[in-house]
């Protein structure tokens, strides 16, 4: 039996490797395959980010949240196994829009790169309707709109990967997010704490993300910023320093846009042979025996890990545990396939697609805009300032191209000092000798009625007060509310790395 399964899995590999896909399909059936290629992917992507919303998921916020999020997560299963359900796309787009629009204020970099995809995806669809467009000539005509968006998100998203980090923190071994990635990562080696590694982690960080910001306008050479992108992007989630399952799950889908038309067809026609060549030794169920190998490793491996450990939160760990080994074979396999797609490409000698409308850039430029807020005094939280150890708070920053934040706006100036509070999370925030934007927190006074909070601003101390106690001061309007969303700030130097 063994030998069996092993003739089998290996004849599928070999079989996915082999060759070179075809590279002069028609332009519309390159459309086709490549939305096809891209829908499963994106559906994983979606998968990851909702099962990243566990209270939702156990309705612990909500019937309406409850039932959309199930929904979305049928959507996404559905587009996995069923690619070619294209119409599903918008479906799940407008799903994860509302969603969405239902948590504002969002702290997540992933979902605000998310929502601005889903609402390029919807509206890319609904200009093409209005239109008249129908059938392959609708596919071609979203599909290339999509991909511009796709790749400039990705850019916008490479541009402040890199500018958020330049500050003293994240280049101080002491302190750098990159040593806090690159520990866990290297302590399997016996290679943590070393002080070469540590500046390789810094440093590679930069050059990395620069190569791949490059690459994806340089299409001669797209191929060596896309694998040095999937590389990076496989690795960091399996740190488990957070969950960055979505975050990597997502920007492996942008790439699927970003690519090549051919390639990306080469790659649906690699997966594609996986599928039939399971299908064709296991018969009509074949198509959920991947699937169905991935679950059972995964539930094999943390069960036993389960059985020999235990300890307070446990489930919590096994719960992130089994995505972590789901990221780890998905995007292993994603990652080689596509790697050896690229390879074929390398050099790409293709014809550019035809100039796109302009309005399409509107989705990224808005998108860069925001990410200027931690500098304008604006929000700290999505805007792409994640594992960077940026602060902007106070009228202070250690970012290297600024003396002081250039404020448009005063809310990051009025910070208070957390003194003790009847909230565990702030009680937290008060132990570290923490402080957080004043509006920030009357938000989560508002949020959290029945808490109360000690903390000073502007040199008066404010004991046990609560939202009923504030609410004859400024209250914060609804945009304040639903769009301004803050770290807590970090009083000590050098900036330790939180998120």
């Amino acid at each position: 039996m063994t030998q069996r399964t092993d003739f089998v899995f290996g004849s599928i590999v070999r079989r996915a490797l082999s060759g070179r896909s075809l590279s002069a399909a028609n332009p519309q059936t390159a459309a086709l395959e490549g939305l096809i290629a891209f829908t499963p992917m994106w559906g994983a992507a979606m998968l990851f980010s909702l099962a990243g919303d566990r209270n939702i998921l156990m309705l612990r916020e909500g019937v309406l949240l409850f039932a959309l999020t199930w929904a979305a997560v049928a959507a996404a299963m559905t587009l996995i196994v069923r690619p070619r359900l294209t119409p599903l796309l918008y479906v799940l787009a407008g799903l994860m829009v509302i969603r969405y629009g239902l948590l504002l204020p969002v702290a997540s970099n992933n979902k605000t790169i998310t929502v601005f995809m889903n609402s390029a995806i919807l509206v890319c669809a609904l200009q093409a309707a209005w239109t008249g467009l129908r059938g392959a000539q609708f596919r071609d005509v979203t599909y290339e709109r999509m991909r511009v968006v796709a790749r400039a998100l990705l850019a916008v998203m490479y541009f402040y990967g890199i500018f958020h980090k330049i500050n003293t923190d994240f280049l101080d071994p002491r302190v750098s997010c990159a040593v806090a990635l690159y520990d866990p990562l290297a302590r399997g080696f016996g290679l943590d704490g070393h002080p070469i590694g540590h500046q390789i982690a810094i440093w590679s960080t930069f050059i990395i993300e620069t190569i791949t910001l490059v690459a994806l306008y340089w299409k001669r050479f797209f191929a060596v910023g896309l694998i040095f992108g999937l590389m990076f992007h496989f690795v960091i989630p399996i740190s488990t320093y957070s969950w960055y399952m979505d975050f990597s799950s997502l920007v492996l889908a942008l790439y699927m846009l970003s690519i090549p038309r051919e390639v990306s067809t080469a790659f649906f026609e690699r997966v594609a042979r996986i599928f039939r060549a399971s299908r064709e030794r296991f018969g009509a169920p074949g198509l959920f025996v991947p699937f169905a190998v991935i679950g059972a490793i995964a539930a094999v491996i943390v069960g036993t890990i389960a059985v020999r450990v235990e300890r307070a939160g446990m489930l919590f760990q096994l719960y992130n545990s089994v995505w972590v080994l789901f990221w780890a074979v998905y995007g292993g396999i994603a990652m080689v396939l596509l790697t050896a797609v690229a390879l074929d490409y390398l050099p790409w000698r293709g014809q550019h697609a035809p100039r796109q409308p302009l309005w399409l850039y509107a989705f990224p430029l808005v998108l860069f805009v925001t990410c200027l807020s931690p500098y304008l005094g604006l929000k700290t939280e999505s805007s792409i300032a994640m594992f960077s150890n940026l602060h902007t708070e106070g009228g202070e920053t250690n970012h290297l191209l600024f003396a002081k934040p250039p404020y448009l706006f005063d809310y990051q100036r009025d910070v208070v000092e957390i003194v003790g509070s009847s909230s565990p999370a702030l009680q937290e925030v008060a132990a570290k000798r923490d402080g957080m934007v004043w509006l920030g927190l009357q938000q989560y006074l508002r949020a959290n009625p029945r808490e109360w909070v000690s903390f000073r601003r502007r040199g008066v101390l404010y004991e046990k007060a609560s939202a009923a106690s504030i609410a004859q001061l400024r209250q914060p309007s609804w945009l304040e509310r639903k769009f301004l969303l803050f770290k807590t700030v970090d009083f000590d130097r050098p900036k330790v790395c939180t998120h």
